[in-house]
């Protein structure tokens, strides 16, 4: 049996892997380049019409979510409650996918990207026409900058996702310290941090891994919306923007680890 698998499974399973990608960058390339640039250029409020294009844009989400389940690559499993208003979006980074998964229960949501995307053919279009907020690269000036760029879209009306680790997780539930820059955003536009624990099982497409591991099996994610938290509720030693990164990191950890044993015991 195990022959047959790797003689017949295993390939198809890499073809349709590839065949998800394509089709995810066949969707970004015709948004970004037409379809949300015709839809801003309609006219009426600049603002407005962003968001619509944005929320288009996102919608497209949801049919990609379930190619990769249909593919039978990707299990998707959503646990809790989103906050339907608008507040600064953190979790934990596992896989290159939950940037993606994130949008699907915030159609709204504007991301912070790295500036190596500007350079991604792919991506630089869409971050770029979706008013999405370029990220740090080390200086006091682009702290800043993302800061006053996150208030304002917060402003707007939009939720605004950060994974403030800076980069993909060490594995499934480590998580590497939270930098700071997304809840001094919230903390000066008073709304509240939602914080989600995403877990991967096992973890795919991580740091160092490739995508054709990721096509050998069902792939798991489980997205758990935690309770969202207002930095005026948090005890006075905590309401700065290190506590509030704190409290929101130890609620991560939190959940993952509750949910790592459940993830074992089921498989």
């Amino acid at each position: 049996m195990s022959s047959v698998k790797a003689v017949f499974v295993l390939p198809a399973r890499v073809i349709l892997t590839a065949w998800g990608f394509l089709q995810f960058a066949g969707q970004v390339l015709w948004l970004g380049k037409w379809q949300m640039p015709r839809l801003i250029r309609k006219g009426g409020d600049a603002v407005a019409q962003r968001k619509k294009a944005i929320y288009t844009a996102h919608r497209h989400v949801d049919f990609y979510l379930q190619t990769l389940s249909a593919l039978d690559l990707v299990k998707f499993h959503f646990e809790g409650t989103p906050s339907q208003q608008p507040c600064v979006l953190v979790a934990n980074h596992p896989s290159l996918l939950d940037f993606i998964v994130f949008l699907k229960d915030f159609p709204n949501a504007v991301c912070l990207y790295k500036s190596q995307s500007l350079d991604n053919p792919v991506l630089s279009s869409f971050v770029q026409v979706a008013g999405y907020i370029e990220g740090m690269d080390g200086t006091s000036n682009a702290s800043k900058r993302v800061i006053a760029a996150c208030c304002e879209r917060l402003q707007e009306g939009h939720h605004v996702a950060i994974f403030p680790e800076g980069t993909r997780s060490g594995s499934a539930t480590d998580v590497r310290r939270f930098r700071t820059t997304g809840f001094h955003a919230a903390i000066r536009s008073r709304v509240a941090v939602q914080p989600v624990a995403i877990h991967c099982r096992p973890l795919f497409l991580g740091k160092n891994q490739r995508w054709a591991e990721f096509s050998r099996q069902t792939n798991h994610m489980t997205i758990r919306y935690l309770d969202p938290v207002l930095p005026g509720d948090l005890p006075v030693n905590r309401q700065t923007a290190a506590g509030l990164a704190e409290v929101a990191r130890t609620q991560i950890c939190a959940a993952l680890a509750s949910m790592e044993p459940a993830s074992v015991t089921s498989g």
